[in-house]
């Protein structure tokens, strides 16, 4: 791996990803670009509150001027910061400010990127409104990269759910995990929803196989038949420090079809997750 791409702003999401890339880098040496999207549309809407259109027009401009300032210069700071951390360790790093849709800014970054971290909650409209968005679930499925979506507390990887439903974004999912979490021993949990047991637990078998050829021995394998959303909140987030999974589903799994595993996860905001496309 060489390249990370970081959208940072002023809350504890970004803290935590920076602790996520640390654990990262012990095994690779990356580029980490660090990028401050300003979410300019956020900011119009916050002025039309303060100034309605059209009969606050002067008003809202200069307001819209007063928060897009505000945010450069907290932007600013915070890039700053990333400048510092980066230094500190001496990871090879560079730093932008851009304003417009995160969502369009990240989709076309990733094209150009190994692997993306940011929060599962975030606030691109840097402070000037206490309303956190979820840009995660606007990338997703757009994204040519896979994601790390952090919680705002970090836990240390150790044990780790991959939700397996043997469709390609799944298997990509842990390909790209064992490549780039590499270097770790994890205590890993394969999880899959099926009607057929037997056919599932071959499926788990070869998957176990895959993943003792990159080093990875600690394995349990586990097929359910009940539903996988509530299994995995019952049993499994608050165990787990990492659920790795595909962004959506081709098969004839509802619970994964269209990526609501995925949306579940991101609104549970419980664990990191690791998803690709």
């Amino acid at each position: 791996m060489s390249k990370i791409l970081f959208p940072v702003d002023p809350s504890e999401y970004t803290a935590t990803g920076w602790r996520y890339i640390l654990d990262i880098v012990k095994n690779h040496k990356p580029y980490v670009e660090g990028i401050a999207i300003i979410d300019v549309l956020d900011l119009v809407e916050q002025a039309v509150t303060y100034f309605p259109l059209p009969q606050g027009t002067e008003g809202h401009i200069k307001k819209e001027e007063e928060l897009l300032a505000d945010a450069r210069r907290r932007a600013e700071e915070e890039l700053i910061r990333f400048k510092e951390r980066c230094k500190e360790v001496r990871i090879r790093c560079s730093a932008k400010i851009m304003e417009g849709r995160p969502d369009f800014i990240i989709e076309q970054k990733s094209n150009y990127s190994d692997l993306i971290v940011m929060g599962l909650r975030n606030f691109f409209h840097f402070e000037t409104w206490k309303r956190p968005e979820t840009s995660m679930k606007q990338i997703l499925g757009h994204v040519t990269a896979p994601v790390l979506g952090v919680p705002e507390k970090y836990r240390k990887i150790k044990r780790v759910l991959v939700a397996y439903d043997q469709s390609a974004p799944s298997v990509r999912a842990v390909q790209q995990f064992v490549k780039i979490m590499d270097g770790n021993s994890y205590e890993i949990i394969l999880l899959t929803k099926s009607d057929d047991e037997n056919d599932a637990m071959e499926k788990l078998k070869d998957l176990e196989d895959y993943l003792a050829h990159h080093g990875h021995m600690s394995v349990t394998k586990k097929w359910i038949s009940r539903s996988l959303r509530k299994t995995v909140e019952k049993d499994y987030l608050d165990q787990v420090d990492l659920v790795v999974c595909g962004q959506y589903s081709k098969r004839p799994v509802a619970e994964f079809f269209v990526g609501k595993f995925t949306q579940f996860l991101i609104d549970r905001n419980r664990t990191a997750i690791f998803v690709s496309q």
